[in-house]
């Protein structure tokens, strides 16, 4: 670039200092050009048979201008052996590089080469609160302001309270302030065109949607939200059990279920550890802050905290809400927000290294990943179960959800658990309506969903103390891995298998689960096998004191004033020929009727 102290002539003959330069040294007569928009890569090395491994110095040395920002070290006892198994994660090189050259990178790569995009993660498709029925409104060039202010229970004003307004045109959004109110400016006509207001208050309220209503102008309007306690009487100093984990039965289960011993990932967003249910949980990293040891309970989405409160909750201080596992080892890993395909590679090798049971993901993708595929078979095969949102897009299942090594859960919702004016209620198609259960219009679906789990109102933690009603198929994947985590450290069959960290005892966890589910609507593609339902689950025996002796003939002893199945005797007892008891103690048997059941012959 020409500058007051180059006199060189530039390349046209002309001189530079003939020319006043810009304050910033640039030459006024030079047109600026527009930098290329750049894009992130994960480039490695593929295994094929007839094509030498090419190491990652070599990929690098082959990108020259290329800027490497990230280098993902393979891990485990393999890592760097040469023997190491196909199915080894090599080392991942993220790279840099304009949109065009990353196209012509992917087109020309050998067969020994992986070059896919380094894609963004969506924690949770952002839920449109007002359906267009297709039609998409027309953006116009005048605007109007409405004036809204959020109030709950006696008038208090609600801060930080999300609001839509739906007119003609795009809808406008806002924040509430301390005094609970915003105002949203709207283009496309009149304030008396606007069709729709939707509020989503921060904590312990329910949301509201309004339709058809009329609105002042330059005025106040006045929308005041439902105190979750409406429907939860005391809560949360009074204790409520989510109508999704009875739907599972977690109620009837003995309070000694408790997860105690078993370790769970969260990949997410974090978790608040400060919210008194969630004190138990001090284990963690952000991934997106150099596997930072602190920040991860900061949750600035507050996704990642709901997920860990249906998980884990505990009732230590409040009784609140009921975890599924609140006595179990929790690792919350940070990936949002602004998380991509190399964070979850990483973080999965983090649950290799913890050596993790179980993982809860409630991401996804509308791409693929060939080296987030072999990531997850390898974490796998170290005994890593990883349960895996479909995804809330309304169309076919979302990747990782297509993987056959994960489990994949679908949405269930719940009729009359919600008001008639909150948004959980345009969840709700006629046509996918099964008695009280509903298949909600937002989930995915398709034949890769394994079953299906309760994600419509469901009431949770979020950041701050408090609790709020959220819908998705990330809040119902959080319910299958709480029942997996009760099912590894209490069913006999896993516990025999805690040592052995292996693909197998994957297995024996998802088919139990699958042997357990419940069909409510009659289609597999949304509900896979249906939700899985602990008194359905064969040899659930109440777990023992430790060190207590028990007969090999008897099988696990009940508890006093329990059935040997683990459950309140409520009604007829649990089990068929053989008793529950006997599941336990036998492995084969058990694992006939897994067969039989999906055989639809039991």
């Amino acid at each position: 670039m020409a500058g007051p102290e180059n006199n060189n002539p530039a390349p046209n003959g002309h001189h530079p200092e003939t020319a006043a330069p810009s304050p910033n040294g640039a030459d006024p007569r030079v047109e600026p050009m527009a930098a290329a928009p750049t894009e992130r890569y994960m480039i490695a090395t593929r295994r094929v048979p007839g094509f030498a491994p090419a190491s990652a110095s070599d990929l690098a040395n082959a990108l020259p201008g290329v800027k490497i920002v990230r280098r993902l070290q393979p891990r485990g006892l393999n890592a760097f052996s040469v023997g190491a198994p196909m199915s080894q994660t090599p080392e991942i090189l993220v790279a840099e590089m304009d949109r065009q050259r990353g196209l012509a990178l992917q087109a020309s790569a050998p067969p020994n080469v992986i070059v896919e995009r380094d894609a963004f993660l969506r924690y949770s498709d952002d839920l449109r609160p007002f359906d267009f029925n297709g039609v998409m409104p027309i953006a116009a060039g005048v605007g109007v302001d409405v004036q809204i202010r959020v109030i709950g229970a006696g008038g208090k004003p609600l801060p930080k309270a999300t609001v839509y307004v739906y007119g003609p045109g795009f809808p406008g959004q806002g924040l509430t302030n301390e005094r609970g109110e915003v105002v949203v400016t709207v283009f496309g006509g009149p304030i008396q065109t606007i069709r729709a207001i939707y509020v989503k208050p921060v904590a312990d309220h329910w949301d509201r949607m309004l339709q058809g209503i009329a609105l002042q102008a330059g005025a106040w309007n006045t929308v005041q939200l439902r105190p979750l306690t409406e429907k939860f009487a005391g809560f949360p100093q009074q204790g409520m059990i989510g109508w999704g984990q009875r739907l599972m039965k977690l109620d009837r289960l003995d309070p000694s279920f408790n997860g105690s011993g078993v370790k769970i990932g969260i990949i997410d967003s974090g978790c608040d550890s400060a919210h008194p249910q969630l004190r138990h949980v001090t284990r963690g990293a952000d991934l997106t802050n150099g596997g930072d040891k602190a920040s991860w309970a900061n949750d600035m989405i507050g996704h990642g905290t709901h997920c860990a409160g249906i998980i884990t909750a505990a009732s230590d201080t409040v009784a609140g809400i009921r975890g599924f596992a609140p006595q179990a080892e929790v690792h919350s890993l940070k990936v949002f927000p602004g998380g991509r395909f190399s964070d979850l590679i990483d973080a999965l090798d983090e649950c290799v290294d913890r050596q993790l049971d179980v993982v809860n993901m409630s991401l996804g993708s509308g791409e693929p990943s060939e080296l987030v595929a072999q990531k997850i078979a390898e974490a796998r095969q170290n005994g890593v179960a990883c349960i895996v949102a479909a995804g809330n897009s309304s169309g076919p299942v979302q990747f990782p959800g297509v993987l056959p090594t994960v489990l994949t859960v679908a949405a269930l919702g719940k009729l009359e658990e919600f008001p008639e004016d909150s948004y959980h209620a345009q969840t709700v198609e006629p046509q996918l309506v099964a008695g009280a259960l509903f298949s909600p219009k937002f989930t995915c679906f398709g034949p890769q969903v394994a079953v299906g789990a309760p994600g419509v109102a469901i009431v949770s933690t979020v950041p701050g103390g408090g609790y709020a009603a959220w819908d998705g198929t990330s809040m119902a994947t959080p319910h299958v891995t709480g029942m997996a985590a009760l099912l590894l450290a209490h069913h006999p069959l896993l516990q025999a298998a805690r040592a052995a960290r292996n693909e197998q005892r994957v297995a024996q966890l998802f088919s139990l689960l699958a042997s357990s589910g419940v069909r409510y609507l009659g289609d597999p593609t949304r509900e896979g096998v249906g939700a899985p339902d602990f008194e359905r689950v064969p040899g659930l025996a109440a777990p023992q004191p430790i060190g207590a002796a028990t007969p090999a003939s008897a099988g696990p002893a009940p508890m006093p004033g329990w059935g040997g199945n683990g459950f309140a005797p409520m009604g007829a007892p649990i089990g068929s020929v053989m008793g529950p008891t006997a599941w336990a103690v036998n492995p084969a048997a058990l694992q006939r009727f897994m067969q039989l059941r999906a055989a639809g012959l039991i």
